[in-house]
């Protein structure tokens, strides 16, 4: 209580200079996220005063974090930022709700209290109005801290809405003339049925009668089974009857879709469920021919003096006819077992899933997909990289998940050549056994850090998946064998077999690891999270473009975690760098090699050195050769221009030249050039498509030179 009232003394204090000093118009959320049906139909959902600057007041609906003096973990996971989510004053039923987001939380940038925030304070923010993909969101000014001005006694009844309001159809798609009223809303939904249930992250989604469905997002920490999370948490089991749920309304895209964010532990209230599915376990980890093998996992059921009548093992060998082996229970732990006796046939997989019902006749399986089933292989030999990858279910899992394994291979990507991003992505190593898919794997730990690229060596550890991505760790013995195989040829594959494809897609997962390249690329996105240019200020840039070959396919690559000059203005200053070299949309390559990489929902190809970069094309056209005595820099042609226009330019010795784009305001809007050239006459096409009409002007920096134009868009 002493705490509270602290912070609610900070809040008046902060409050009363606020008042006198902040210049930004006042909206409501309604008037900011409002849009009318006629542009919803035009497919207009952003807000009408996007990248405006201003104040908002509004019901705090949860709390930045757990406790802001002894707790100072987010309840709303946002990485390093502060977020919560704001309800209009007036408790209206539409266009009431709005996602509110610190990105810089370090320093001075404290003092804007809102880490004070707790739910049902009223209080007034200022901050500029962005699109967080298709989220609109209130991007905090720090230098005009929250005003507090007073509680409700509660953050107000949830509005009672139906999937169908938000999505349509499984998969889902979102319908934004009867969803957007709801984005950022505090919603409530009745009476539905739990499906897609992940035991890795904590997510699930739920299902009304008529085929619609909503993923259940895990943001908070108290719906999450990641690194985030509160509490201990397992996502209801497929088939549970959800009474009710609660939470705000999101909106991802990439597809469209909107998604319920639960906030607080009451959100969720379960009624029936089947029994429960879990630790699945088998007792051999290398299966040889003739060997038995016994399969157990716990099994329960949640239902108040429910219990399990049955479960069984059902296998089958090289995808043959379906065998079933009841389980037996070991009372004392609710554990069930049952053995898949020895197959006498050398290199087959064996599949299987448990099934179990329980005393109301509810079924569950594990996996619920089943043909994405738990799988052995049988060997009558040593195994090799490529038996610990081979995953030919769709789940990305290896057959030899959790247990030791020992393989040889050659290293094709050292630490000096995979640094990591400088965040959650650290340094790795790959070995690769001769060529072809599944012959390439991450080890990790300290021994592995020593390894050099080319050298052969043979290492004994533990199969995990590290975030969906396979490798061996807990190493116990690693050798370097005195004499090694060539370095394996990068496998030419195309964009499409890579391209968004959900983890484990086999014709992407079986590449995983491997020393790839794609062929006659161009970059079709020189951001692939958001604008040109450093994140920050609403904008997220993590080093990622996106490349296309031929198919038209997009992938991503990864620029930050390899060791070369070549970068997308993750971080403001690249470019200034001598010797570096941005990469922009419209440049292309004739290969682009390196490690297939996943991490956060997609596979990436990773360069590990310059010489991964093969035939880089830029934008820039070079005229002629003839002696140049002079720094020019000509007007743009044609001018006004809709929306390309060329812009020639000449230096008379070599430099690094970079000409960017700035709106009139001052601001970048696009870069042009960022490379070394030698003297002569050039050309360089610029597309604005994504600008709007009016005034921009082009700058040229070479060596000492620089000079300023203006140019006029009109669309």
């Amino acid at each position: 209580m002493q705490t509270k009232f602290i912070l609610f003394f900070l809040l008046i204090c902060a409050s009363i200079s606020f008042a006198q000093t902040n210049p930004y118009p006042h909206l409501s959320i309604r008037d900011l996220q409002f849009q009318p049906q006629d542009s919803l139909l035009a497919g207009t959902q952003s807000s009408p005063y996007l990248g405006d600057t201003v104040q908002v007041t509004g019901v705090v609906m949860v709390s930045t974090l757990v406790e802001p003096t002894f707790d100072r973990r987010p309840l709303m996971w946002a990485g390093s930022r502060w977020q919560t989510y704001l309800r209009d004053t007036s408790f209206s039923d539409e266009w009431g709700g709005l996602n509110v987001i610190q990105n810089d939380t370090t320093g001075p940038n404290q003092n804007s209290l809102m880490d004070l925030l707790d739910s049902t304070m009223i209080v007034t923010i200022t901050g500029v109005v962005a699109e967080f993909g298709v989220q609109t969101q209130l991007n905090v000014l720090t230098e005009y801290p929250v005003q507090f001005l007073g509680n409700e006694p509660n953050r107000g009844e949830p509005i009672e809405i139906t999937i169908n309001q938000l999505n349509i159809g499984t998969p889902p798609a979102d319908t934004i003339l009867s969803g957007e009223k709801y984005e950022g809303m505090y919603v409530i939904i009745r009476n539905v049925i739990t499906s897609d249930r992940n035991t890795s992250n904590g997510t699930f989604a739920i299902n009304d009668g008529n085929g619609n469905q909503i993923f259940i997002h895990d943001q908070s920490g108290y719906f999450t089974r990641r690194a985030h999370q509160l509490r201990t948490f397992d996502p209801p089991v497929d088939g549970t009857t959800i009474q009710y749920i609660r939470g705000v309304v999101g909106h991802f895209n990439n597809p469209n879709r909107y998604v319920l964010r639960p906030m607080y532990p009451d959100d969720l209230l379960i009624g029936q469920s089947p029994p429960a599915i879990s630790s699945i376990r088998r007792d051999i980890g290398i299966v040889t021919p003739n060997q038995p093998v016994t399969i157990s996992a716990r099994i329960f059921d949640l239902d108040q003096g429910g219990s399990v009548t049955g479960a069984k093992v059902k296998y089958r060998v090289n995808g043959g006819e379906r065998v079933e082996v009841n389980m037996t229970e070991n009372v004392s732990d609710t554990t069930w077992s049952a053995t898949i006796p020895g197959v006498p046939v050398d290199s087959a997989v064996v599949d299987y899933y448990i099934w179990a019902q329980d005393n109301d006749g509810m079924i569950s399986t594990n996996p619920i997909d089943t043909t994405r089933n738990f799988f052995y292989l049988v060997l009558n030999r040593d195994i090799t990289i490529q038996d610990v990858q081979y995953s030919p279910f769709g789940t990305g899992f290896s057959g030899y998940n959790g247990f030791y394994v020992t393989v040889s291979g050659v290293v094709t990507a050292d630490t000096t050549d995979l640094r990591g991003d400088g965040g959650s992505i650290g340094k790795r190593v790959y070995i690769q056994n001769g060529q072809g898919p599944w012959s390439g794997i991450w080890i990790f730990g300290l021994e592995a850090d020593a390894l050099l690229r080319g050298q052969d060596v043979t290492v004994n550890g533990r199969v995990i998946e590290n975030f969906n991505h396979t490798r061996i760790d807990s190493i116990t013995t690693l050798v370097v064998n005195p004499s090694g195989n060539p370095l394996p040829l990068p496998e030419l594959v195309s964009t499409s077999d890579i391209g968004g494809k959900s983890k484990g897609t086999i014709s992407a997962e079986q590449w995983e690891g491997v020393l790839i390249e794609f062929e006659d690329v161009t970059v079709t996105d020189d951001n692939a999270d958001g604008n040109s240019g450093p994140g920050g200020g609403g904008n997220s840039n993590f080093g990622e473009i996106l490349v296309a070959d031929i198919s038209t396919n997009n992938v991503r690559v990864e620029l930050q975690e390899g060791n070369h000059e070549y970068h997308n203005l993750w971080t403001a200053g690249l470019d200034t760098l001598p010797g570096n070299v941005r990469i922009l949309e419209g440049d292309s390559f004739d290969n682009l090699r390196g490690v297939l990489f996943f991490s956060f929902g997609n596979y990436k190809l990773v360069p590990r050195k310059s010489d991964d970069f093969v035939g880089y094309t830029t934008d820039v056209e070079y005229i002629n050769n003839s002696v140049v005595d002079s720094y020019n820099l000509n007007q743009n042609y044609p001018n006004p221009f809709n929306p390309v226009t060329s812009i020639q330019y000449s230096i008379p010795e070599a430099g690094f030249v970079q000409i960017k784009i700035y709106n009139i305001l001052g601001q970048e809007v696009a870069s042009l050039v960022n490379l070394e050239q030698s003297s002569g006459s050039y050309k360089v096409i610029f597309d604005a498509t994504k600008l709007s009409s009016g005034v921009y002007l082009y700058q040229i920096n070479v060596n000492n030179y620089q000079q300023t134009k203006k140019m006029m868009l009109m669309k």
